[in-house]
């Protein structure tokens, strides 16, 4: 599977609002969690690594998602081989099995969402439709899905991850989503 996912950041109220041709969906933000001033535009390719068979699209995307559940320990291990393998991806995300549910996430290539070397088109207006630098670390985070839900769109939360690449591109680093949770030591 693959596509092209666009997000945009909006003030009132403060949301990145992602969509596809097959779905939609929200990310809302609190006062402290919003994106910098200028609104954010950022087009970006998703691949499905457990369907994707074709190593030039994998090789390509911005994001790379999964779409077989992992525990927590299982995603750390994905994780790490997918940004391995692919190291120019903006960003990895596998989905969590279990209890709560949600995703293990972590940032790419360096400069990752600056829309230089891949598929990505990403710009931030009021910038001369370039991305800020920075907005990318290697930090792996959880975002479950049994938080208060800032969600809304489709039923289908797989354009969760794409946002969260949206937020790397307005300069803001992973650590800082609104809705990461550290990953457990041991």
């Amino acid at each position: 599977m693959k596509r092209f996912v666009v997000v945009e950041a909006s003030r009132f109220p403060d949301a990145l609002h992602a969509r596809c041709a097959e779905a939609s969906f929200s990310v809302w933000l609190s006062p402290a969690g919003r994106v910098p001033s200028t609104s954010v535009v950022d087009e970006h390719l998703v691949v499905d690594v457990d369907a994707c068979q074709d190593d030039s699209l994998l090789d390509c995307a911005d994001v790379l998602q999964g779409s077989r559940t992992h525990s927590a320990a299982g995603a750390l291990r994905r994780l790490a081989d997918l940004t391995a393998a692919h190291p120019a991806c903006g960003i990895a995300a596998v989905p969590l099995a279990g209890g709560s549910g949600g995703w293990a996430l972590t940032g790419g290539r360096a400069g990752a969402g600056t829309g230089a070397g891949t598929g990505s088109r990403a710009g931030v207006r009021g910038s001369g439709g370039r991305a800020p630098a920075g907005g990318s670390d290697r930090a792996v985070v959880l975002v479950p899905h049994s938080l208060p839900r800032p969600y809304r769109g489709s039923a289908d939360p797989s354009l969760l991850p794409s946002c969260v690449h949206a937020w790397l591109v307005a300069g803001r680093s992973l650590r800082e989503w609104p809705y990461a949770r550290d990953v457990p030591s041991g």
